[in-house]
């Protein structure tokens, strides 16, 4: 390990821990839930990932690794995002969603995933054959699967939570004298 390494690894560990001490200082907090805007970052990444993979694209059965990395993370966001609490607010009729703390720790060892395997196909690529660009392709596949699957599973219990909350009568009455 060169030090240009070491120092490499030291920036992406701080801005991990960045990121992981403000998610911790948002657990349990009611933020606002837009059903509006959830398809805007899966889009993003989307079209991202197209043009990454038009670019780079895979050959004949990388394509399957490319599917696996996909159905991988549409795995991965699914479970994430049922660890995440979705309500109305009953004094404003808004949507909120609320991580858990098991939220923050499926995101801690999803990272640590993420490292052990990039550590473990380089130390296999001689063996597999799997190229750096393919890697990447696999990783941004998943990339997309997680955070196009994690909104999914938000948005279809938010949309659930709607229909219930329109047609329960005590909360219709509520909405009427509040």
């Amino acid at each position: 390990m060169t030090h240009d390494d070491l120092i490499r690894y030291a920036f992406i560990g701080g801005a991990l821990v960045l990121a992981l001490f403000l998610r911790l200082r948002r657990i349990g907090r009611a933020q606002p839930l837009r059903l509006g805007t959830l398809w805007i970052i899966p889009a993003v990444f989307t079209l991202l990932a197209v043009a990454i993979l038009r670019q780079f694209p895979p050959d004949g059965l990388d394509w399957l690794w490319v599917g696996l990395g996909l159905a991988a993370g549409a795995m991965i966001g699914w479970q994430r995002g049922r660890l995440v609490a979705v309500g109305i607010d009953r004094e404003t009729g808004r949507l909120n969603q609320r991580s858990s703390p098991a939220a923050l720790i499926f995101l801690v060892l999803l990272v640590a995933l993420r490292w052990l395997l990039h550590w473990l196909v380089e130390l296999s690529d001689a063996r597999w054959h799997l190229g750096a660009m393919l890697v990447s392709n696999i990783f941004v596949a998943f990339a997309v699967g997680a955070l196009s699957f994690y909104r999914l599973e938000l948005w279809l219990r938010a949309r659930t939570l709607l229909r219930a909350d329109r047609v329960s009568p005590h909360l219709l009455a509520h909405r009427r004298t509040g």
